[in-house]
């Protein structure tokens, strides 16, 4: 059998950009590079899971997967993607729809700026592409929200271009297969990861490489427990062979969470609750609507500052009564612990001085508000709920 191993020429490793040591050489020869692209794309053939946008090649569907499977586990991400299609099938519907509907459809997935930046480029794709996401990797980058890495799974998978792509699964499926010490985030080892990435595509096989390499890293090559044995490209890894797995990728030790303390205000008048809507500015929630809320210094006493703060971003004067509940919630590096309490208005009127948006909301209305899950969780646990 023939093979597109035969006729691969030899790149140089200084033509890369890859800072040269005897390992790195010998990772680059044209045999060893046939070996890693034969093995693993036959085991992805036979033993990749069988996921629903791996049934497509719509662009819009895929740049969805895509931006919805960033810092989020595959299992949650297969409903939300399925639902997301059904209420928004296509690029028009998506530019064309209320952001309100946008972020509610995102609620729980989390990170919600990603769902403003797919609308963001779905309307620019409506104005400057006819509709059609491009399948250039410069004009991907064009667009809100698309980075290195979904510009190249993007072009690659809906495109056929033979563009590299990596994430942390294939940073580490790289490191430890060319047994590569150093920050995967950081240079030189960041560039010379992103050119042995390229230097491996099999030309018009890139969107299944860059898959496979992905699967390999989620399924077999992970981070505390690689399953070695199993491993299709176990032959050519120089980690195994020097039987270092565990010690790659030499990423920087993640810095402690943040703890972060939040007193927030359940008003109740005439049977609705009072909701804000953060501005498009707020560096977490933007454009959610929550509960009014304000973040404590060790020293505040949560009442007090409350009270300060409900009447300073909502012209509301309330009598701050008992502590209702109590949760943790963490997002990225904080661990945020919030206390609710139980509000009564004694004066003021409720305005937008400090969020977008005021409003006394009903049950039912609460539930069509899109808002981070620490919200809903408060507003399914509070008073008559």
């Amino acid at each position: 059998m023939t093979t597109v191993a035969h006729t691969l020429p030899y790149t140089p490793p200084e033509a890369l950009g890859i800072v040269t040591d005897p390992a790195t050489e010998r990772g680059l020869e044209p045999a060893r590079i046939a070996g890693v692209r034969l093995d693993l794309l036959e085991w992805y053939g036979n033993e990749r899971r069988s996921l629903p946008w791996r049934s497509t090649r719509d662009p819009y569907c895929i740049w969805v997967s895509e931006v919805m499977l960033q810092q989020t586990q595959v299992t949650t991400v297969i409903g939300f993607y399925e639902r997301w299609l059904r209420r928004f099938p296509d690029v028009a519907a998506l530019a064309g729809a209320d952001t309100e509907d946008v972020l509610r459809a995102w609620e729980g997935l989390g990170y919600y700026s990603r769902a403003r930046n797919l609308q963001r480029a779905a309307r620019e794709v409506v104005a400057r592409h006819g509709g059609r996401l491009p399948a250039s990797r410069e004009a991907l980058l064009a667009l809100p929200g698309i980075g290195r890495y979904s510009a190249g799974a993007i072009a690659s998978i809906a495109f056929g271009a033979d563009e590299p792509a990596i994430d942390g699964n294939i940073e580490r499926v790289l490191t430890r297969l060319f047994a590569l010490g150093g920050d995967p985030k950081r240079a030189p080892l960041a560039g010379q990861l992103w050119a042995l990435a390229r230097a491996l595509l099999p030309p018009g096989r890139a969107g299944d490489f860059n898959q496979a390499l992905m699967e390999l890293g989620a399924t077999l090559c992970t981070p505390r427990a690689p399953r070695c044995a199993s491993c299709p490209i176990q032959r050519h890894c120089s980690a195994l062979r020097a039987d270092r797995v565990l010690d790659y990728p030499e990423s920087a030790p993640r810095p402690a969470a943040t703890l972060e303390r939040r007193a927030v205000a359940w008003v109740e008048k005439k049977g609705r609750v009072l909701a804000v809507r953060a501005p498009a500015t707020a560096t977490r929630w933007a454009g959610m609507w929550q509960f009014p809320d304000v973040e404590l210094t060790p020293a505040q006493a949560p009442q007090a500052a409350l009270a300060k703060s409900l009447e300073r971003s909502t012209g509301l004067r309330v009598q701050v009564g008992e502590r209702l509940l109590g949760l943790r919630h963490q997002v990225t590096r904080f661990r945020i612990e919030l206390e609710v309490f139980e509000c009564r208005a004694s004066g003021g009127r409720a305005r937008a001085l400090a969020y977008d948006e005021v409003r006394w909301a009903a049950e039912e209305e609460l539930a069509r508000l899109p808002m981070p899950s620490a919200h809903r969780k408060i507003a399914r646990s509070g008073p008559g709920s």
